[in-house]
């Protein structure tokens, strides 16, 4: 996502970039998808947010305003962003290109047809929290691993609103969001590791979500399998560095913040939005355009890392003991 905007941005300031992307082509995985407020000028930009916003429900609408945020089917901005857009489809980055003063020129990916070698004055990690990009460049990343799990649902259902959330009684959270062919829901729990968590079954998470969780009762009617349920133990990301001679890393690569804060998808938006004009700045210098967007980026994103509620939560999870009617999973008499 962060990649093909930034992609699209590029192209409109007259460079030609080459995307690489590890998937087959029109592949993605299904999943709930909030569109922040931070995303939407690189969108307008690149001329798909009005698409976008039309496709989803707005979070906290305003007359006067464009709403917070938009609950959207993932898929939908994903198909807006890889039209008319050249990518080369199951090409994984397997190696960076350097040259003889250690700067990064390029790299090296494998396709179906083996490996090949691509030269480039820039390369952007556009590739996840687990990048192998910024391991293989020698970012350090730091990782805070958060007290608490996550367990969700996906929904084939709408809920009859676009989103709800509540604190619970020992500083977790629980919430939902809803666009117009589904829902998704989340809250924190122990961490139990996912054959305890989901040992209770599906009606009793179901039930438990609609009892802690009231607007989520309508999206459940959706959920009607186990396989609609994940458990997951997330952790935030940030990196003291963005970027080395010849190679940055933006987005989900770069930083990523907890469930609460709902701004990972939006900054990344961003990253790719200051990225190309840092760029198109500084056409025959990347490196300067890299220290650009340092300087432009950082008063904007590090106060996000430093006020995360993952690391400041005046009520950390699992610090007070939750009510009994509150924990997953539940006790067993």
């Amino acid at each position: 996502m962060v990649g093909m905007t930034l992609a699209h941005l590029l192209r409109r300031r007259n460079f030609e970039p080459t995307v690489l992307e590890r998937m087959p082509a029109g592949h993605y995985i299904p999943r709930g998808y909030m569109l922040g407020f931070q995303g939407y000028e690189p969108l307008e930009e690149v001329g798909v947010y009005q698409e976008v916003r039309d496709a989803g429900r707005p979070i906290a609408p305003r007359p006067d305003q464009p709403p917070v945020a938009v609950a959207v089917r993932f898929g939908a901005l994903i198909e807006a962003l890889q039209r008319d857009l050249p990518i080369e489809n199951e090409h994984t980055v397997v190696e960076l290109l350097r040259d003889d003063i250690d700067r990064v020129a390029g790299v090296v990916a494998e396709n179906p047809e083996g490996r090949v070698t691509i030269d480039a004055d820039l390369v952007i990690a556009c590739d996840g929290t687990r990048s192998p990009v910024r391991e293989m460049a020698g970012f350090e990343a730091e990782v805070d691993v958060l007290p608490e799990a996550a367990l969700g649902f996906m929904s084939t259902v709408p809920a009859d609103t676009s989103f709800a959330m509540d604190y619970m009684s020992d500083g977790g959270h629980i919430g939902m969001l809803s666009w117009h062919e589904g829902s998704a829901g989340w809250r924190s729990c122990a961490r139990v590791g996912e054959e305890a968590a989901l040992a209770p079954g599906l009606e009793a998470i179901k039930e438990m979500f609609a009892r802690l969780l009231p607007p989520s009762e309508s999206a459940l009617k959706g959920v009607t399998s186990m396989d609609q349920v994940r458990y997951t133990e997330p952790a935030l990301l940030r990196c003291p560095e963005w970027w080395k001679p010849g190679v940055a890393i933006i987005g989900d690569a770069a930083h990523f913040f907890g469930p609460e804060t709902g701004v990972s998808s939006g900054i990344g938006l961003g990253d790719a939005h200051a990225l190309a004009e840092a760029i198109a700045q500084n056409p025959n210098d990347p490196d300067a355009a890299c220290h650009t967007y340092e300087t432009w980026r950082a008063p904007a994103v590090r106060p996000y890392e430093a006020n995360d509620p993952g690391r400041q939560r005046i009520l950390v999870a699992g610090s007070v003991e939750a009510r009994p009617e509150e924990r997953w999973p539940p006790e067993v008499a």
